[in-house]
């Protein structure tokens, strides 16, 4: 029950986080668009990007340590959380000064990533505000994850919603008063540092033993273990920085700033949600990592399936939306010319979907320690992209770049992730698991399908009929769900779930009425 609650919490400051930053990030993005080029928008992806690119440097440290921190937490060991937190420090405090120096020293080749160079002054200065937003964050990370790993995520969602509230509503004011890209930066920079300096006091509060300089050394075996877990990050990050921080690298080189700037919107939504996700998800990673430590390989396997179907729940329900939704969307919030083809969209969606639904077994992955085992997969992954990626892309457009990422996913990642954690944990053929997932990914493209014809016949029709097009999106994937599923042990354990919290909400309630 406590780490059901504390999932259930964390997940519900995520969600509410979730919907506040995004209406403002979305009125954001219209106010950027109507008094700045899509050139701008161009390029805060290509050096969002390049940031992601740098962010190699983390290496993996961060996964590491947070799995090394779960049994430690859960024995009350503050000696080793001491000890655990003072290398945490030093390798982030290295790791931030070397996105620092590494960011400065690429300023000059800057014009080699960009097809054609725009007309937009101060752009090596804007691309140092980008390196100094990002290298500050570092210097604070490790006290980010110690809350995270005590299952008090709402507290880190919180300070970070905050943040972002807080800088979207003075970025919004700078755009509608100054159009002063310089100082929409500005504003970025400064929330950073002040959401940091933020979770590093509740941190020190919370535990206060962190300030302690006095700890004991890790013994070798520690320090080998968590070597060979950096080690096996290292490859992962390598790789999937090669794949999900590349295509914007891609676009500009090949196609250029304008079209990334139209493609970086279709971005914005889809990791907007796939951010969502995310958080959800890594709300009960704790919550794993301590069920696996506790229970048997049925039980985590039960738990296993009933998160995977809640996952598919929750993927197959935005991806149907993102389908029939985002086109209008995109035309009725900043206009036609913003938008790609249907094709692309496609693509795009189906992307998405299958990156949404790996999300279940690598929080398993990460919380079960199983780094080191698939640590050659995301570089083959990579090498994969890249081969598919560039080619396509000069042949097919934005569309290349995301069917060479559907293929090195489909041909590389998903299978070897699932058969990795059906032999290491579970102790089972990965065969279950694929034939699950295949049968998912069927029951998707039926429930699009069915979704999108009905859709359709409002398109064109303004606002009444995107608002129609919502009705029938929240509508028809979830009684399709209901009816393909009802009679699943999965179907009934998420329903049984939301019957507890809306009891238990209930019962808040009446305590408050009293």
């Amino acid at each position: 029950m406590s780490r059901t609650r504390n999932s259930i919490r964390n997940v519900i400051f995520t969600v509410v986080g979730f919907a506040v930053t995004t209406l403002l990030q979305l009125v954001n993005r219209k106010v950027f668009i109507m008094f700045l080029s899509s050139e701008y928008l161009g390029l805060n992806g290509l050096f969002s990007n390049i940031l992601s690119m740098l962010s190699l440097s983390e290496m993996g440290v961060g996964a590491a340590i947070v799995f090394a921190l779960y049994k430690p937490i859960a024995e009350n060991d503050t000696e080793k959380i001491k000890s655990l937190m003072a290398l945490y420090k030093k390798l982030y405090t290295f790791i931030g000064i070397f996105v620092l120096l590494i960011g400065a020293a690429l300023i000059p080749f800057l014009h080699l990533l960009i097809k054609d160079m725009p007309d937009i002054p101060y752009i090596q200065l804007y691309y140092f505000m980008f390196v100094l937003d990002s290298g500050m964050s570092y210097f604070y990370s490790y006290k980010r994850s110690l809350i995270i790993c005590n299952q008090d995520n709402y507290i880190s969602t919180t300070t970070t919603m905050m943040a972002s509230v807080g800088t979207r509503i003075v970025q919004l004011f700078i755009l509608l008063l100054t159009h002063n890209y310089f100082l929409y930066l500005l504003v970025q920079i400064c929330f950073t540092r002040l959401e940091n300096v933020v979770i590093s006091k509740i941190a020190d509060k919370q535990y206060p033993y962190i300030k302690d300089h006095e700890y004991q050394k890790l013994s070798r075996e520690e320090k080998h273990a968590i070597r060979n877990n950096v080690l096996a990050m290292m490859a992962h990050k390598i790789g999937g920085v090669v794949v999900n921080a590349t295509d914007n690298l891609i676009i500009s080189k090949v196609l250029g700033l304008s079209v990334l700037g139209i493609y970086s919107n279709y971005v914005l939504l889809t990791q907007t949600i796939d951010g969502l996700m995310y958080k959800i998800f890594s709300s009960v990673t704790a919550s794993i990592g301590n069920l696996i430590a506790e229970k048997s390989k049925e039980e985590i396997e039960d738990t296993f399936n009933r998160m995977l179907f809640l996952n598919y729940w929750i993927i197959n329900f935005c991806t149907i939306c993102l389908l029939c939704l985002i086109q209008p969307f995109i035309r009725l919030w900043i206009g036609q010319d913003y938008q790609l083809s249907i094709f692309t969209v496609v693509i795009i969606v189906t992307v998405f979907y299958f990156s949404g639904m790996r999300k279940t077994v690598l929080e398993f992955r990460d919380a079960a320690g199983l780094f080191w085992a698939d640590r050659y997969k995301a570089l083959i992954e990579a090498a994969v992209n890249l081969i598919a990626s560039i080619p396509l892309t000069y042949i097919l457009g934005v569309a290349g770049v995301k069917i060479g990422t559907l293929i090195s996913m489909l041909g590389v990642a998903f299978w070897v992730e699932g058969w990795v954690l059906y032999k290491y944990l579970l102790k089972k053929p990965v065969s279950t698991y694929l034939f699950r997932q295949t049968k998912y990914a069927i029951y998707t493209i039926i429930q699009g399908g069915v979704t999108y014809f009905l859709c359709d016949y409002f398109i064109n029709k303004g606002i009444i009929g995107f608002v129609i097009q919502v009705i029938i999106c929240l509508i028809i994937p979830n009684l399709l769900m209901i009816i393909l599923f009802r009679n699943t042990d999965e179907f009934n354990y998420v329903i049984d779930l939301l019957k507890k919290i809306i009891k238990k909400y209930h019962k808040k309630e009446g305590a408050y009425d009293n």
